[in-house]
């Protein structure tokens, strides 16, 4: 696994920036009714996101963690690129119950979609060398090739471990990380050699098998998803006819499941592509949530009770400490310049949204588990928190 700044950093040049950054800059959603849904997360919840993956976690790690103001943080037992055997649930439950003697914060199993997918073939992304990426085109659709056995057997044990550990839920990233062009449904169907309405289907019911899993493994399991790509109904047109990205469609097959099968589950909106991670002012962060509470309107009506939206945003220390993608787009040129412009911002996203995450990124020098810098970030958060809800949290 490389460092954030390796390994990220990478993924969000070479893609993320290409597909989340231009849904970001077309606008965002707003503030929920805090009566939308019942969760066990309570009235609201704030989560660490910074790329912990299970081997590099220490106790050390965890005992600064401990004293940050974050309330869970997610932890993949499988890092995006991963192709080692999928751990059992007996080593998840194992790992999660030793940190668990340092820390009583939640600790999120965290799950990758890109384990079923191929590699571009025009991509020179180093981390999709591995020759498991290279026995299919597209994405193990059909399941032939085994990365879809492999990729729900992941699913399953975090949903088990989850469970077994008393965390809320999971965390999934559907991000396309081997094959950034496959949010083009009609290209992905092409790699897969099936027509656009045969590769729906088979999103959809990829999507209605996780939710039978989840169903079956973890009654009442969170599904934090980091995005879902529903804001976009027209993200590719072809020949006069709109499609969503394709990550869109596992989405619509899993809450379909949820609500025709009246099962436990709540589905989290992230915000990574619609929200974004970065505002140039705090007036556009604010727009960017009304843009985004009205795109959603329709599916958080559909599926009400089901789905809600979730916040997001990235911090970091000073503008000298920029580096990467936290130079590039809005948060290259947003008008915060230290840890402590970005309050105000804090507070607008806890106060619009009852549950949201931090991308703890290293490229913000925002070093989490570091105490000389974490403390500087903490002391915000927890100043935004205070001001946000009206009393110390």
């Amino acid at each position: 696994m490389k460092s954030d700044r390796g390994f990220r950093a990478v993924v969000l040049i070479c893609g993320c920036l290409l597909f989340l950054s231009s849904l970001a800059r077309s606008g965002s959603p707003a503030e929920i009714p805090q009566s939308q849904a019942h969760s066990p997360l309570g009235d609201h919840y704030l989560m660490l996101i910074n790329t912990a993956i299970a081997s590099l976690m220490t106790p050390e790690k965890f005992v600064q963690f401990e004293k940050s103001p974050y309330d869970g943080i997610a932890v993949a037992f499988l890092h995006a690129y991963d192709v080692a055997p999928v751990p059992s649930v007996a080593e998840m439950d194992g790992r999660i119950k030793e940190w668990k003697k340092i820390t009583k914060k939640d600790i999120w199993p965290w799950v990758y979609f890109n384990r079923m997918l191929a590699v571009d073939p025009a991509d020179k992304n180093p981390y999709s060398r591995d020759a498991y990426f290279r026995k299919f085109s597209g994405a193990d659709l059909s399941g032939k090739s085994g990365a879809q056995k492999d990729f729900l057997q992941n699913w399953r044990n975090a949903l088990t471990a989850a469970k077994d550990t008393k965390a809320p839920g999971i965390v999934f990233d559907p991000e396309f990380y081997n094959y950034q062009s496959a949010y083009d449904l009609t290209l992905l169907a092409r790699e897969t050699n099936t027509k656009p309405e045969e590769t729906i289907g088979m999103l959809r019911q990829l999507g209605a098998r996780m939710a039978d899993i989840a169903a079956e493994q973890y009654p009442g399991a969170i599904l934090w998803f980091m995005f879902t790509g529903l804001g976009y109904p027209e993200y590719k047109v072809v020949v006069g006819h709109p499609y969503y990205p394709s990550p869109a469609y596992i989405v619509f097959g899993l809450l379909d499941e949820i609500r025709v099968r009246h099962l436990q589950l709540t589905l989290i909106s992230g915000g990574e592509g619609s929200l974004g991670y970065c505002h140039e002012t705090l007036e556009q962060f604010q727009d960017s949530i009304r843009k985004r509470e009205s795109k959603f309107a329709p599916h958080l009506q559909e599926y009400q009770g089901i789905l809600e939206l979730g916040g997001t945003l990235t911090l970091w220390s000073d503008r000298t400490q920029k580096q990467g993608w936290v130079k590039e787009g809005a948060c290259g040129t947003s008008t915060a310049a230290t840890i402590e412009d970005l309050q105000p911002y804090l507070e607008l996203l806890l106060k619009s949204f009852r549950y949201n995450w931090i991308y703890g990124s290293g490229d913000g020098g925002y070093q989490a588990f570091a105490p000389l810098v974490a403390t500087r970030f903490d002391n915000v958060i927890n100043k935004a928190k205070a001001k946000a809800y009206g009393r110390p949290h």
